[in-house]
């Protein structure tokens, strides 16, 4: 056993309540005390005057892609078209492919994508995706093109360019047919880089909206071998399936919308910048209520990407629906769950529904003349990403990153969440770490296992070098250890 001790251990019981003292028995916490004890024969380890949290869990990611691409060309920090062709010409190809992300052309000297014959000019004979920050649009080049189109008609005037469903298509068809060994690999990758961040569990969603259960199978088969627990979502939309799967849920990213990026979110009004859209409902009442209800009628979570309005609207009414044919207290959640109204959330608090956000999207997208304003307008911005609203309602708030989308961070999410952009939806400390700790731990129904410091819990914990509750530069805080199932990890 052991006796971890000289460090204030914030058990996430109530606020600020924290135990000087934490005994492990190989992967439990045996016992915590509030006063230093001598016991014997067990091994004493001094934390230095450090603060310890839970291991942070992340609600929302895509590990795999995330795995993949920090494999990949990290498109990031480029400032020109330049800068881009650069970092490509040096990429490494996973299994025959060439991946490239985390492109945002706002951001660059040309503020537009890669032409295709730009792309072709780096890779005439190898297949390339390039895919915007957000994930619901891409470039790719005209070798994959002419792979991915060969039984598939394509899109009308084609450039290059795809977006909505072309977008899916491609990029299923850049995630298909990897080796064994890659994905394996890509999902090392994403457990070193949550370590690294203070993450003990991760969700994560598996696939994209196929009845392919292979790397649902793959890593649950080989779960032991990574550093963190992963949650898994079968993200698909047959119900069949994810019950052969023996899985207690379905779906993840399965999209009711796109993004505003791409003007692809589903609006109950046109785009501010883009009058003559309103962006894209997937699917239709009657597609998400025979899958809902099948769903549902099986105990099953589920899950559903919805941004605009008009989305979430259209999934919460039918979650409405269900419920009121039969209550069943499953947290089925809303992930993103961006432009909202104060009608759409009393429903979602009526049903029990889950918000599953990411504060980092208003820290980077929200800023004054920023992506949100630029597409919704200065009044509809103010409705995004509305955390302290949704608490007022006691609906359950967890934390994501949408990673990839943006960085495995907790302590960048729990500090944007305190400093939302429209400061009536700021939350408190203790509140944003909630997101990430013991609020998290509900939304998979593992509240007596993680989540909190306490006997007979998990020993997963992060070690922080300053306390979180007590400094205003929360990003300042960085993990200088963490614990999962007992074993200590350097970041």
């Amino acid at each position: 056993m052991k006796l971890l001790y000289n460090a204030k251990f914030y058990t996430m019981k109530r606020e600020k309540g924290f135990v000087k003292a934490v005994l492990i028995n190989n992967d439990k916490i045996v016992d915590t005390f509030e006063d230093v004890p001598v016991i014997s024969g067990v091994e004493n380890i001094d934390l230095n005057g450090a603060f310890v949290l839970p291991g942070f869990i992340d609600t929302h990611t895509h590990s795999f892609e995330g795995g993949l691409y920090s494999l990949s060309a990290n498109l990031k920090d480029v400032k020109s078209l330049h800068d881009v062709f650069d970092i490509l010409k040096t990429t490494k190809a996973i299994s025959g492919k060439y991946f490239a992300f985390h492109f945002d052309e706002n951001l660059i000297k040309e503020q537009r994508f890669p032409t295709i014959s730009e792309l072709d000019s780096v890779f005439p004979d190898k297949p390339l995706i390039l895919r915007r920050v957000d994930g619901h649009s891409c470039v790719i080049n005209s070798f994959a093109a002419r792979k991915i189109f060969s039984n598939n008609k394509k899109p009308k005037d084609f450039d290059g360019h795809l977006k909505a469903e072309w977008n899916n298509l491609a990029t299923n068809w850049f995630h298909k047919n990897l080796d064994d060994e890659s994905i394996i690999k890509a999902y090392q990758k994403a457990s070193d880089i949550a370590i690294k961040s203070g993450h003990t569990t991760i969700h994560t969603m598996v696939r994209k909206g196929h009845s392919n259960p292979k790397i649902f199978e793959l890593i649950r088969k080989n779960v032991t071998q990574f550093a963190i627990d992963f949650i898994l979502y079968p993200q698909i939309i047959d119900v069949d399936v994810a019950l052969q799967l023996n899985s207690p849920r379905v779906g993840g990213c399965i999209l009711s919308d796109g993004s505003f990026g791409s003007h692809t979110a589903a609006l109950l009004e046109p785009y501010a910048d883009k009058p003559s859209t309103k962006g894209n409902l997937y699917h239709s009442n009657d597609f998400w209520e025979k899958f809902v209800t099948k769903a549902h009628n099986n105990n099953l979570q589920i899950a559903i990407h919805a941004i605009g309005d008009a989305a979430i609207t259209q999934i919460t009414n039918i979650y409405d629906r269900v419920q009121k044919r039969e209550f069943k207290d499953l947290s089925h959640q809303v992930i993103h769950n961006e432009l909202t109204s104060n009608e759409m959330l009393d429903i979602i608090a009526r049903n029990k529904i889950s918000a599953v956000m990411q504060p980092m999207f208003d820290r980077l997208w929200a800023i004054p003349k920023g992506l949100y304003e630029k597409r919704l307008g200065s009044e509809r911005a103010k409705r995004t990403n509305r955390f302290k609203s949704i608490l007022q309602r006691n609906i359950l708030l967890t934390g994501g990153s949408d990673w990839y989308i943006t960085e495995l961070d907790a302590i960048g999410g729990i500090d944007a969440a305190t400093k939302m952009h429209n400061i009536d939806e700021s939350i408190s400390t203790f509140e944003a770490v909630k997101m990430y700790t013991s609020n998290a731990a509900k939304l998979s129904f593992d509240e007596n296992k993680i989540g909190r410091i306490g006997k007979n819990m998990q020993a997963d914990m992060v070690v922080l070098d300053k306390d979180i509750f007590e400094i205003e530069d929360i990003n300042s805080v960085k993990v200088s250890n963490v614990i999962k199932s007992g074993k200590f990890t350097k970041p």
